[in-house]
């Protein structure tokens, strides 16, 4: 019964896992800055930096 039914499944399955998958893998990582003083001195080191911003509104 179980066989069956990941054999009538299996495209539904295989989509659902490849979209986890690549959300895993492309998802933005955290920050490891624990302030906005860290985030200055990264800024003004005179090295370059990626800034992103995201908003959840």
């Amino acid at each position: 019964m179980l066989i069956q039914f990941l054999r009538d499944n299996w495209l539904f399955f295989l989509v659902v896992g490849g979209l986890v998958t690549a959300w895993l893998f492309l998802r933005t990582p955290g920050t490891d800055l624990a302030s906005t003083a860290d985030f200055d001195r990264r800024v003004s080191a005179g090295q370059p930096v990626v800034v992103e911003l995201y908003t959840n509104t």
